[in-house]
């Protein structure tokens, strides 16, 4: 009897044992497949993705519950429900900020915060552009052509990438604007100073301004996610 009793337990132990593990089991499949969800995306977005997930999954548990499912048939199809990880992380990369879009926007703040809270670096900046400006119309009247092509060009993305800052850029169309002039501009400075030979300095060319069209996607991305009213000062350059 007695020993009837102890088999009786510890089949009972067993079979608890099992149930937890499968539970255990079928809580790692989910949060494996919010890793895979949320993969690349920023903290912010991450954590939104995680709430919605989680409604989306007990909503669909207790529908399978109500229809007579065992917890862990249950668990299952509400896992399954959620679709495969890794369109959805496609999908979800597409309409919210990504980890790197995230540290594009905290530098830029960081970059505009800095030189706001500094005059003396405001004047610094504006100053650089202007003296290479004038130091190229100076060296052209003298016949140095192409020492003044050459500060020309800094001159211009110095003004570009330091001034920009200071217009009075404060809507889209205006900063529509003012991208479609800063790149004809580029454009055109560059074709003023290669002349002829531009196209033999094409990969040079590349490699110089790759960094810039590179943080401009960034930036289309984050206003075609972001609402008008969240938009930095720095997304309407």
């Amino acid at each position: 009897m007695s020993q009837l009793r102890s088999s009786s337990i510890q089949s009972s132990l067993n079979q608890n044992s099992l149930n937890q593990s499968s539970s255990d089991q079928t809580s790692l499949s989910l949060n494996n497949w919010l890793h895979q969800a949320t993969r690349h995306l920023s903290k912010d977005s991450a954590a939104l993705v995680w709430a919605e997930i989680q409604e989306h999954y007990e909503s669909a548990r207790d529908a399978a519950l109500s229809k007579g499912a065992a917890a862990e048939e249950a668990d299952r199809a509400a896992v399954a429900a959620l679709g495969d990880s890794k369109t959805a992380n496609c999908q979800y990369r597409n309409v919210l900020l990504t980890s790197r879009e995230a540290k594009l926007l905290r530098e830029s703040q960081w970059e505009s915060r800095a030189v706001c809270s500094r005059p003396w670096l405001k004047w610094m900046l504006l100053a650089m552009p202007a003296a290479a400006l004038w130091a190229s119309a100076a060296l052209y009247i003298t016949g140095k052509n192409e020492l003044a092509r050459t500060l020309l060009v800094g001159g211009v993305t110095l003004l570009l990438a330091f001034g920009a800052p200071f217009l009075p850029i404060y809507t889209p169309k205006r900063a529509r604007i003012f991208r479609r002039a800063k790149y004809v501009l580029l454009a055109a400075t560059f074709a003023l100073v290669f002349g002829k030979h531009l196209l033999d300095w094409s990969w040079l060319l590349a490699c110089s301004v790759w960094p810039l069209f590179w943080i401009e996607w960034t930036r289309t991305s984050i206003r075609r996610k972001l609402p008008e009213a969240r938009w930095p000062r720095h997304l309407y350059l």
